[in-house]
């Protein structure tokens, strides 16, 4: 335990001097004024994963063991680097979006602590370091950037002010347990559930891309409450279980529950894969020269992309891929996914109309929900369903 201590501390100078250097950079590249409120703003979530860390230093051990470990583990030193980068992202609440190359900085952050969040459990895993003081960070650095990263996407004004409920809902949920708890009331255990998993991470990736400066935010409103429909559902049937209004044995609750399953997962995911290739039929058909597309090579000129032309002519050829995979059910929550870049580039040359529209909307709900049966070839399932360096 005192090693531990030892390296708490250690941690407590390595993340303030990285700070200090990060603010020092920004100094220079930034407005002086802008850099001094990133410091102020990143300080307080900063404390909160450090005070995290001290707080649960005694259950660094592993399940079913008593001994304390004397060291993080890869796993845990990753998942600590996650509540860097999330404080790190905060400190950008309240200023203007950045402009030019520092205008991605946000976005990068919370995509390095996205991939991190992936990495770090299947690191604990492989070096038999998996420890309850790793699952409580992990938590705790879900919940916090989750946050962060609504707040920062609502005042950059890419979502609504009404996401920011979504953004808080796991403190709500802490916080609706801790009344209960002291006004006697019984709290019941959730059950495992891997599409939760699955949503989870599907809504942290998502609020990656809300960051991505040239994401319009029409398209970031229509993917977002495609995304929080279900995570918000999801959260309510989480409250009504550990309540107990709603019995996991009841069997009500499970003819329910498995007509909705059924519902989701093999009955609209045909639907979904019939409406999105069509939408990639009429985005096609529409554009006026497909090799390469103006308006696209013009778009990614804007951008100051490298190859304009070569990049346009390789989204049509994803555009078109991805259709027909999706309809044929092959890699059809990956193909989904890379759809929802030219289904971009369509709307921001375009504009909104029914093609692009709907097509996000079911590309969002085959990405959750996958593609049902009669799909050739699923190889992304694996990942999705099961934790990395899990057997």
């Amino acid at each position: 335990m005192e090693k531990l201590k030892r390296r708490w501390w250690g941690l407590v100078g390595g993340w303030g001097t990285a700070v200090l250097l990060f603010y020092f950079w920004l100094r220079q590249i930034w407005q002086i004024e802008a850099a001094n409120r990133w410091l102020m703003l990143t300080l307080p979530p900063l404390l909160y994963c450090l005070w995290v860390v001290g707080r649960n230093l005694g259950e660094n051990r592993r399940a079913g063991e008593t001994a304390v470990l004397a060291t993080f583990g890869w796993g845990n030193r990753l998942t600590l680097l996650r509540g860097l980068a999330i404080s790190m992202v905060a400190g950008f609440l309240f200023s203007p979006w950045p402009a030019g190359w520092l205008a991605w900085l946000p976005m990068l952050l919370y995509t390095a602590a996205d991939i991190a969040d992936y990495l770090d459990g299947y690191l604990a895993r492989i070096t038999n370091h998996a420890t309850r003081l790793g699952e409580r960070l992990d938590m705790e650095y879900d919940g916090l950037g989750m946050l962060i990263v609504t707040l920062l996407a609502v005042w950059y004004g890419q979502l609504p002010w009404w996401y920011l409920i979504l953004g808080l809902a796991r403190y709500l949920f802490v916080f609706g347990l801790w009344l209960r708890a002291r006004r006697g009331l019984p709290s019941h255990d959730l059950p495992h559930s891997v599409h939760r998993r699955v949503f989870a991470g599907f809504q942290m990736g998502f609020m990656s891309f809300v960051l991505w400066p040239i994401m319009p935010p029409e398209y970031a409103n229509i993917a977002g409450t495609t995304f929080a429909i279900p995570t918000a559902l999801g959260f309510l049937r989480d409250w009504f279980l550990v309540t107990g209004r709603l019995d996991v044995q009841d069997g009500r609750y499970q003819r329910i529950q498995q007509f909705l399953y059924q519902t989701s997962t093999r009955w609209l995911p045909p639907l979904f894969r019939l409406t999105l290739a069509s939408c990639v039929s009429a985005i096609f058909l529409a554009l006026p020269a497909a090799w390469p597309p103006p308006a696209w090579v013009d778009l990614f000129m804007r951008w100051g992309l490298p190859l304009p032309s070569f990049l346009a002519i390789v989204s049509v050829i994803l555009l078109l891929l991805g259709g027909g995979l999706v309809l044929f059910g092959t890699m059809g929550r990956l193909a989904a996914f890379w759809l929802m870049f030219p289904l971009g580039f369509d709307m921001v040359t375009r504009g909104l109309d029914w093609p692009n529209g709907v097509g996000l909307v079911t590309a969002v709900c085959l990405m959750l929900l996958g593609t049902g049966p009669l799909s050739r070839w699923k190889p992304e399932e694996r990942f999705l369903l099961r934790r990395a360096g899990e057997a």
